[in-house]
């Protein structure tokens, strides 16, 4: 099934000591790439958390934002600089001046716990190891969300695709059933031209060189090769948009087939009739490379 690379996909986890949110979302990208912004106490992770990604999403920029708490306890002490402290009371004092003792102590110390760097929180040892089973939990539903919203947009590009390709398919035919009638139209012109220009000097048309003219004529804009190689491509096209493989790649390929052959026919065609319909397969050509940007 075809995929899209555009795609949003949420998951969580969360028990009494531990929660995780997770959402990610996807956009256009010629390669694969994952940008992963997440706490750092869950950096250890950040290579888990993104081969766990990539097993499943192969194109396409990824952006994943992750939020997390933990409560454990006696995780966490306060440190208090007491010299740091001694410092600022000083210089209050200083500040003050004869009203020092004045001072209010509680008022003080409440002071003293808000200047910087008095108070400090120490984190304890996290066992980062032991909630990557929860992280992944939540990783893998936030992929499968996100792939499922792929699918479902990819199912509307393959449909868009077999329109298409039918469309061009048709016209194709259309050139196909029109190219021996150029032949016959030239030759016809020709001899008419012949006959009109030779008639005052009662000199007749040689059918054998007529027939010369018109075959070189035939030979030089014949395109049944291309015709046979576009509706190969054409056949290749549909079989490689069923596949459950990422196809983006391929396709991007083989589009260009579809506009060197297109453009050749058009170069050969020496009709202004096969020239609008080759115009015509053209914008449709157009229209499914724009979209095979857009597929994983």
């Amino acid at each position: 099934m075809l995929k899209s690379m555009t795609g949003f996909g949420r998951g969580s986890y969360e028990d009494a000591d531990f929660s995780v949110n997770i959402e990610m979302k996807t956009v256009n990208h010629r390669y694969n790439e994952v940008a992963i912004r997440l706490p750092r106490f869950l950096n250890p992770l950040e290579d888990k958390i993104r081969k766990t990604i990539l097993k499943t999403v192969s194109r396409g920029r990824i952006d994943v934002f992750i939020t997390a708490d933990y409560n454990v306890s006696g995780n966490c002490t306060l440190k208090v600089d007491k010299n740091l402290a001694a410092a600022y009371h000083k210089a209050l004092q200083v500040a003050i001046g004869a009203d020092a003792a004045g001072i209010n102590a509680a008022a003080e110390i409440l002071y003293l716990s808000k200047c910087p760097d008095v108070i400090n929180v120490k984190e304890g040892f996290f066992d980062v190891e032991s909630v990557w089973p929860k992280v992944e939990q939540a990783v893998e539903q936030a992929v499968a969300n996100l792939v499922a919203m792929r699918e479902t947009e990819g199912g509307n590009i393959y449909g868009d695709f077999i329109y298409r390709a039918d469309l061009i398919a048709e016209k194709l035919a259309q050139i196909e059933e029109r190219s021996p009638l150029v032949v016959e139209e030239y030759q016809a012109k020709l001899q008419e031209r012949l006959t009109n220009l030779l008639a005052d000097n009662n000199i007749k048309v040689e059918p054998e060189r007529l027939l010369q003219e018109v075959a070189i004529f035939a030979d030089r804009t014949s395109i049944t090769e291309e015709i046979v190689r576009l509706k190969s491509h054409i056949k290749q096209f549909k079989t490689i948009i069923a596949s459950d493989q990422p196809v983006g790649r391929k396709l991007d390929f083989l589009i260009q087939e579809f506009n060197r052959e297109a453009n050749t026919i058009a170069s050969k065609a020496n009709d202004y009739t096969m020239a609008q319909i080759v115009v015509e397969i053209k914008a449709e050509i157009e229209k499914i490379r724009e979209q095979i940007q857009n597929i994983e």
